[in-house]
C-alpha cells in the first residue's frame, strides 16, 4: 500500500511540474528550456491540465513554475542514477557468469536510489501543495483520486500476457 502512495505521490508531482512549466507564463530564455524538456505527445500547452482545473492565480502558477526549477536537476539526477543502475543490472543478469552477491548489491542500491528519488519528488509535492489555498488542496485531492481511479481501471482492463 505504501508504494501506491509514494507512486500517486510520483505522479503528482510530475504532473504538477510538467504543467507548471505548461501554465507559467515564461521568458524567451524560458521558452527555449522548457520546450527542450517536453516528452513527446505532451505538449506544454494542452488544456485541461491540472492548473486549469486548479485555477491558480498567476502568482501562484509563479511559485509553481519556482518550485518545478529548484527540484528539477535534483529529480533528474535521481532518475538518472536509478537508470543507470537499472541498466547496469540488467546487464549483469545477462552475463552468465555474474555474481549473485553482486547483483543482490546492484538491487540494493537501485533500492536506495529509488527511495531518494521519492523522497525528492515527495518533497517537491510538499512544497508545491504549499502554494495552494486549502480549497485547491481538496480539490487536487479529488482530481488525483480521479487519476488513480481511471489508472486502477486501465491496468484492470488492459490485456493480460499469457
Amino acid at each position: 500500500m505504501l508504494i501506491h502512495r509514494i507512486s500517486a505521490i510520483a505522479v503528482l508531482m510530475f504532473t504538477l511540474g510538467t504543467t507548471a512549466a505548461a501554465t507559467a507564463v515564461p521568458s524567451p530564455a524560458q521558452t527555449e528550456t522548457i520546450a527542450q524538456n517536453q516528452k513527446p505527445n505532451r505538449p506544454a500547452g494542452r488544456e485541461g491540465g491540472l492548473f486549469d482545473k486548479l485555477n491558480l492565480s498567476a502568482d501562484q502558477k509563479q511559485k509553481m513554475q519556482g518550485v518545478r526549477d529548484r527540484y528539477k536537476d535534483q529529480v533528474s539526477q535521481k532518475m538518472q542514477a536509478v537508470r543507470q543502475a537499472r541498466q547496469e543490472l540488467e546487464t549483469m543478469m545477462s552475463n552468465p557468469t555474474a555474481n549473485a552477491s553482486q547483483m543482490r548489491e546492484k538491487n540494493r542500491q537501485i533500492m536506495g536510489l529509488r527511495q531518494q528519488l521519492e523522497e525528492a519528488q515527495f518533497e517537491s509535492t510538499l512544497a508545491m501543495r504549499e502554494v495552494l489555498t486549502p480549497e485547491q488542496r481538496t480539490q487536487l485531492s479529488q482530481l488525483m483520486q480521479q487519476r488513480r481511479e481511471t489508472a486502477k481501471n486501465r491496468m484492470q482492463n488492459s490485456p493480460k500476457p499469457q
